[in-house]
């Protein structure tokens, strides 16, 4: 398949989102309500942004060099946001094409991305990484994307990712689909390299007081139960873009439902799918597995070709526990 590399700097995030193209977030839009997938994907709709939805974007921007982050942003007046001060305040950086942060959110930003500077895997993600990477490519009568928050050619793949908390982390993955990122991502960029890249979450929780910091790998059958996911939501997608047909499913049909006619076993078949799904992302969480292994050992191979030692290393020659730095 034809891979185009979409450079960073070349196309914004909006660009990007409003492209028509199917992306991992989209998809699982889609796998929730078609109708309304295809309605962000003609911007029909516009999802709302949340305060986490900024913040994950400021918390990308201050960890990319190339974002020009101190040059779009600058910490405002410690004032409520009511007061004359802060509307001054604002008005004047509005002047000047800039966004002022409460002083709370920008110092909390700035301690998050110190924790996972300080974090030696993390900080070994980062360094002399591309940024913001996109890729786009055909798939029949669709277009399939990806953007990259940390790319190192052709050896490595990350995503930065702020939550709440770091051992709640396994339900996020059920929640959002990440372990469908994950297999989407590498595929997309196996087509252009010919490789599996591994692909790694660098974890930051928001939460104060340490803003800990985790670097995660899915296990490969994890990702393999992705890549089916994916794969059959693209069969559909195909199917409904060649039929232009995006109701929602069942949306044609009328149902009663009585205490008696509840479907026993298709839902302790989604208890089941549900509990081996939350398995598989404990298991990848809490062990030690060859992938986690081969990310350690790519690290130290990048850090001692810039002589700067193994990355896991740490006082008294002890080394990271496999959850990898919190």
């Amino acid at each position: 398949m034809n891979v185009t590399i979409i450079p960073p700097g070349t196309e914004s995030a909006e660009a990007y989102r409003a492209s028509g193209a199917w992306g991992s977030s989209l998809i699982s839009k889609f796998l929730t309500s078609p109708r309304l997938a295809n309605a962000i994907k003609t911007s029909a709709y516009k999802e709302p942004v949340t305060a986490a939805m900024r913040t994950g974007t400021y918390f990308h921007q201050l960890l990319d060099p190339g974002s020009g982050f101190d040059q779009l942003h600058r910490c405002g007046p410690d004032a409520d946001r009511r007061t004359t001060i802060w509307k001054s305040a604002e008005a004047a950086a509005s002047a000047e094409g800039i966004t002022i942060l409460p002083k709370d959110d920008w110092d909390a930003l700035h301690r998050m991305a110190d924790s996972v500077r300080s974090n030696p895997v993390a900080a070994s993600l980062l360094h002399g990484a591309e940024h913001e990477t996109g890729f786009r490519m055909a798939y029949g009568p669709i277009q399939l994307q990806c953007r990259t928050d940390i790319l190192h050619r052709w050896d490595h793949l990350a995503d930065l990712k702020t939550t709440t908390d770091l051992n709640d982390f396994g339900k996020s993955v059920v929640s959002y689909g990440y372990h469908r990122q994950a297999a989407l991502y590498r595929w997309i960029v196996h087509e252009l390299c010919g490789k599996w890249l591994p692909f790694s979450f660098i974890l930051v929780e928001k939460a104060e007081p340490f803003h800990r910091c985790r670097v995660i790998d899915l296990t490969d059958e994890f990702v393999a139960i992705g890549q089916s996911e994916v794969e059959l939501a693209l069969v559909d997608i195909v199917d409904r873009t060649t039929r232009n047909d995006w109701s929602d499913h069942r949306d044609a049909e009328s149902v009663a439902v009585g205490a008696g006619d509840v479907p026993r076993r298709p839902v302790a078949a989604r208890r089941a799918r549900r509990s081996a799904t939350r398995a598989g992302v404990l298991r990848a969480l809490r062990r030690g597995d060859d992938a986690r292994r081969g990310t350690r050992q790519r690290a130290i191979a990048r850090a001692r070709r810039r002589g700067t030692g193994d990355p896991w290393r740490v006082r008294g020659g002890s080394h990271w526990p496999h959850a990898r730095g919190s």
